[in-house]
């Protein structure tokens, strides 16, 4: 049993993370304080996770999953289940922090809640500029985090952190849907932004790496104007370089770094996502943003943005 978790209804809380609203047993105290939409109603319960997904499109020790149906078995953390897009179940192990279970609770699960709601989340941290949203894309380490809290220190607005939202179904206008509660910060980051790290924040028990609060990002969709793909330029005093990328070239990167992308391409939705990112690009520009991994360089990274993109 999560501690604070309850079978009675009496002791339901409701949290709201971006489209979702959480009728939750479980106490998640990064969602306190967090705003959003909530037009999506989700209940999130303690106990009650099936061994196995009975007709599984893919099935592994850490995964199974169906279109409908996600189970994730995280060792000596928890096992979470997420069905039909509107309810997760959980088991966690005794004595694990309550950060470790929430860590996994608003990534992956999180992630299999989007793709159930037909929604498409992208691996990617974003910022406002009046109505419009710039993405930055990348792998886990690649620096999205860092970048959107150095615009944020120029006067941006951080919409997504890690996992930026956005709504598929219009086509013609695709929109992000606010879901930013905190920035994620390696203390190599907060050192360098001169924020010291606050332990009562750490995202896992294990590593130095911390949330760090932001104001309310409000409930408004924006529309997606921008895709910046990273990627890391080997040499150490290479100066930072901005290329646009082709429509192919940028489905084929969007689709990589959609998140969780295993999701719908093990349960046979691979087609379905293909012409979600295509639906997409045709309205929002990508670019390639390489730079040397060094902070030390930061500062012209954050010119070039905005001498070349943001400033239009």
């Amino acid at each position: 049993m999560v501690p604070g978790a309850s079978n009675s209804t009496a002791s339901l809380r409701t949290l709201y993370y971006g489209p979702f609203r959480f009728e939750s047993q479980i106490e998640i105290p990064e969602l306190n304080n967090i705003t959003g939409s909530g037009e999506r109603l989700v209940h999130i319960g303690s106990g009650g996770v099936p061994k196995a997904i009975q007709k599984a499109d893919f099935a592994n020790d850490a995964v199974q999953l169906s279109a409908a149906e996600y189970l994730l078995n995280i060792p000596r953390v928890a096992r979470y289940y997420v069905t039909d897009g509107n309810r997760v179940q959980l088991e966690s192990v005794h004595g694990v922090p309550p950060s470790d279970i929430s860590a996994f609770l608003l990534g992956s699960v999180f992630g299999a809640l989007c793709h159930q709601n037909r929604l498409l989340p992208l691996h990617a941290s974003a910022i406002a500029q009046g109505d419009q949203v710039a993405a930055f894309l990348g792998d886990s380490g690649s620096g999205k985090s860092t970048l959107a809290a150095s615009l944020h220190r120029r006067g941006y607005s951080i919409v997504a952190d890690d996992i930026c939202l956005v709504d598929p179904s219009d086509a013609a206008n695709p929109r992000v849907i606010p879901v930013a509660g905190w920035l994620k910060l390696w203390n190599q980051s907060l050192e360098h932004l001169g924020q010291a790290a606050d332990e009562r924040h750490r995202v896992f028990s294990s590593e130095d790496k911390y949330r760090v609060p932001l104001p309310p990002a409000g409930s408004e969709a924006r529309y997606l104007a921008r895709l910046i793909f990273l990627d890391r330029a080997e040499e150490q005093d290479a100066a930072p370089t901005l290329v646009r990328l082709s429509i192919p070239e940028a489905v084929a990167a969007l689709m990589d770094m959609t998140y969780a992308v295993y999701i719908p391409v093990l349960s046979g939705q691979q087609p379905r996502l293909f012409r979600e990112c295509a639906a997409l690009l045709a309205h929002a520009e990508a670019f390639r943003l390489r730079r040397p991994w060094s902070l030390s360089r930061s500062d012209e990274v954050m010119d070039l943005l905005e001498r070349e993109l943001l400033g239009r």
